[in-house]
């Protein structure tokens, strides 16, 4: 018989996509994309609804790899991680320019520009208010109503300024979320105004799990992979994530109820990290024996 072919999309299995509308604006319009552990795999594992919930605002990015991650970890897990309903956050639209603009606006939190994004912000800086007060009252709130979501146990992640933006809720507005997992944040925004205790005090909001990673070459933009033109490592100068994120675990170790795990994954750099730092801070924050 001769090989017959036929094609046709391809789907993420227990995943589903919801469109948000909160304004007229472009930039009003929003992707809320879950996913939901299998319900056979959750079974089978001896869990049981309600699952936690973790909000990645970079969904754009990060979301598929994650969902995957999450649901084949979970497969492999002896019973011994909790299912995780993953959520991916993002602009409605596939435009990519569109997509890194509003992702600059959205999840910084002041109006700081830093040079080597000099004429890349033409929806400006500064929405990262806005955007959590969307996350905590309109999007998780709703889905906490549509799927079986523990409101108690809401997770929030994302890397590079998605990273940075979850560490400044963890600071700002510690309440708002049981568990944080920040991979490469770009913790230089600002002057290092994430790392200056006097001019953003931290929040106390009771106990708190922080999973920071950042790979081992993002010290140094020369050693990142890829090769960094020499006019972006001129505009980047001075900016080493594994430095920041020394110096912010270090502030978090100083915060009442805050436990904080910290990796610089050897070999790793800003493009290739969020994989397996997804994984490892999955597994860190939701194993089983950490549901305290």
């Amino acid at each position: 018989m001769t090989p017959l072919w036929t094609d046709r999309p391809m789907e993420l299995a227990d995943t589903v996509q919801h469109m948000l509308s909160v304004g007229d604006k472009p930039t009003d319009q929003w992707r809320v994309t879950v996913s939901i552990p299998p319900t056979e795999v959750a079974g089978a594992q001896g869990a049981s609804p309600p699952f936690p919930a973790l909000y990645l605002v970079d969904g754009w990015l990060t979301f598929v790899i994650a969902a995957q991650i999450a649901q084949a970890t979970l497969a492999f897990s002896l019973g011994q991680l909790r299912p995780v309903v993953v959520v991916g956050i993002s602009p409605d639209t596939d435009d990519r320019g569109q997509l890194s603009a509003q992702h600059i606006a959205d999840l910084t939190p002041t109006s700081y520009v830093p040079a080597h994004l000099q004429g890349r912000t033409p929806y400006g800086t500064g929405g990262a208010g806005a955007t959590l007060d969307l996350i905590c009252n309109v999007i998780a709130p709703h889905l906490e109503s549509t799927y079986p979501l523990d409101p108690s146990e809401r997770g929030l992640g994302g890397i590079s300024l998605g990273g940075m933006f979850t560490c400044w809720t963890l600071l700002t507005r510690p309440e708002a979320f049981r568990r944080y997992l920040a991979v490469s944040p770009s913790l230089y925004w600002d002057d290092d105004l994430l790392l200056d205790e006097l001019r953003l005090p931290a929040a106390d909001a009771g106990h708190r799990d922080v999973y920071l990673a950042v790979g081992e070459r993002e010290a140094d933009g020369a050693r990142q992979w890829p090769v960094v033109p020499a006019e972006m490592l001129a505009a980047a100068a001075g900016i080493d994530l594994v430095t920041g994120v020394a110096r912010f675990a270090d502030r978090l170790g100083r915060c009442r109820d805050v436990e904080v795990r910290t990796e610089v994954i050897p070999d790793e750099q800003h493009a290739t990290i969020w994989p397996g730092a997804f994984t490892r801070g999955l597994v860190h924050l939701y194993r089983t024996d950490r549901q305290t």
